[in-house]
């Protein structure tokens, strides 16, 4: 039914612990109750000045307790938040319950197994989802809100429920969680079913029956200590969109079987509007992006509309590095969204978008430019390896710009740093494009001999005709002898010989080539075809 135009109302503290649970966040103290309302997340740093907005939630990574927590309870009184939120496995201690009790500020505890970077992530999305402006409604829910249209089909089937895209990623959750399985709990921290639980439902042809009769399936017994679920799932027309997954104590009831099917139907409208909606916000965002990179008359503008400075923005370029092309391009979609919601919570002003086959972010640099580009590197290098094990990805930075007119040669130095990163130079998965410059020089240096269809000439075509022709890779030895800046010890190590083996090797590449290693020009050209030659292989 498509009704008037909706602005969701701003959601309250209680709603937000309703629909985390009790397993990962708990109410330690709060008598003046949790009816206000939530208005952003806010992270708290104890060396960071105290930016928080009236309403937010903060949390306070690495707070610890006593004194430390009730001086900071009355310093966030002051700024009228709506709750504190901190790891502990205990009660409040006395000096915690007294501040509470005096400035009023409820104070909850976060489960000590989840991180940090979880919570903030469902906490954004849910604040997110409830904040978004929608214009239609579908049976009685605001259409594309897929938290509120999950928390309506877990009322129906008196249980909790998660909507899951084909690739078993969690696009909402119900409240009432905490009456599942530890399964369904770190599927719901990670925003996707584990590997292993998707295997076992590949194994036993689940998906296959799922998306081939449209029917809802019963799974029972999948393993031990996992509690039955019921699954059905999600079309528009020959479409699959993904599924809903219930979670039971026992075999569903004919009413709840019949429930779940109607309920798929209307899933397939809220999921197709929230599709439609956030490719219509990529698109704009793509759109703005590109006009900012580019650096030409629309830059001032795209800048201004994405908040941006017009000066000091760094630049990262991103790509995943799963293998295949279809693969590729779906982790490239999951480092687009996982990326913008990172930076989100930890860096305010940050923009993401995903251009061509990369993802692109630019961020502003506070302070001195080296500071800058060496926190930035940091954020990007942690991001890397929050997302390792799932999506492994290759990071290039560079920045700050002076002025808009730079983004463009900012990018392509992010670019080449990205190259460079990729192609396993230096041990970092992100790196800064003045950390790697050398390495970038020597790519361009490649591609131009590429280009040019040029072979080796002088020392080292000689050295490669006499490898080719004798079964010897002396060519091998000379390249870690350049790169060592001829440390005997450092490059036989490299090449994995004895260092008496090695000055033999070294020897016979001079008697060989001609070349003289004591010339600083020679071993530069050298350098220079070798690395490219090893860059053409």
């Amino acid at each position: 039914m498509v009704g008037h135009e909706v602005i969701q109302p701003r959601p309250r503290l209680q709603r937000l612990v309703d629909d985390l649970g009790s397993t990962l966040l708990r109410v330690i103290h709060a008598p003046a109750g949790l009816d206000d309302e939530v208005t952003g997340i806010a992270i708290y740093d104890p060396h960071d000045d105290l930016l928080v907005a009236p309403g937010e939630l903060v949390l306070g990574v690495g707070v610890g307790g006593g004194e430390e927590t009730a001086a900071l309870v009355e310093r966030l009184a002051a700024l009228r938040v709506s709750a504190l939120v901190i790891k502990t496995r205990g009660q409040a201690a006395p000096a915690w319950c007294d501040s509470i009790r005096e400035h009023g500020v409820p104070l909850l505890g976060l489960t000590p197994a989840a991180s940090w970077s979880q919570v903030t992530e469902l906490l954004r999305t849910l604040l997110y989802r409830r904040f978004a402006p929608v214009s239609v409604e579908l049976a009685g829910n605001p259409a594309g809100d897929l938290f509120a249209f999950a928390n309506a089909v877990s009322d129906l089937m008196g249980a909790p429920v998660t909507i899951e895209d084909r690739s078993s990623r969690v696009l909402a959750f119900s409240g009432r969680q905490d009456e599942a399985d530890a399964a369904r709990v770190t599927t719901v921290l990670g925003r996707q079913v584990p590997t292993r639980y998707r295997e076992l439902l590949e194994e036993r042809g689940v998906f296959r029956q799922l998306y081939r009769t449209g029917e809802p399936v019963y799974v029972p017994n999948l393993d031990p200590g996992v509690l039955p679920r019921l699954a059905v799932g999600v079309r528009a027309g020959a479409e699959v969109l993904g599924s809903l997954w219930v979670v039971l104590t026992g075999p569903p009831s004919g009413e709840q079987m019949q429930a779940l099917a109607d309920a798929a139907g209307v899933a397939a409208l809220h999921m197709l509007h929230e599709r439609n909606t956030a490719d219509v916000r990529r698109r704009l965002s793509a759109d703005l992006l590109q006009s900012l990179l580019e650096g030409g008359p629309a830059a001032a503008e795209a800048a201004a509309r994405l908040g941006l400075p017009g000066d000091g923005l760094c630049v990262l370029a991103c790509q995943p590095l799963g293998p295949g092309k279809a693969a590729q391009e779906a982790a490239a979609d999951r480092l687009n969204d996982a990326l913008a919601l990172h930076l989100s919570a930890i860096h305010a002003g940050a923009a993401v978008a995903r251009l061509g086959h990369l993802v692109y972010a630019v961020l502003p640099g506070h302070g001195d430019p080296t500071e800058a580009g060496r926190h930035i590197q940091s954020l990007a290098a942690g991001f890397a390896a929050l997302i390792e094990k799932r999506d492994p990805v290759a990071i290039g930075i560079a920045g700050p710009a002076r002025s808009l007119q730079d983004l463009a040669s900012t990018r392509t130095d992010a670019e080449r740093a990205l190259r460079a990163v990729r192609r396993g130079a230096g041990p970092a998965r992100a790196a800064w494009f003045e950390d790697i410059y050398l390495e970038t020089v020597l790519d361009r240096l490649a591609d131009l001999l590429a280009s040019e269809a040029s072979t080796p000439r002088g020392p080292v075509a000689r050295l490669c005709d006499y490898d080719a022709g004798n079964g010897t890779d002396l060519t091998a030895s000379l390249l870690a002898y350049l790169e060592a800046f001829g440390d005997t010890g450092c490059a036989a190590a490299a090449v994995h010989v004895h260092p008496n083996t090695f000055r033999y090797r070294i020897r016979r590449v001079r008697e060989v080539s001609g070349i003289d290693l004591d010339d600083p020009r020679a071993r530069l050209a050298a350098l220079v075809q070798l690395s490219a030659l090893r860059r053409q292989d």
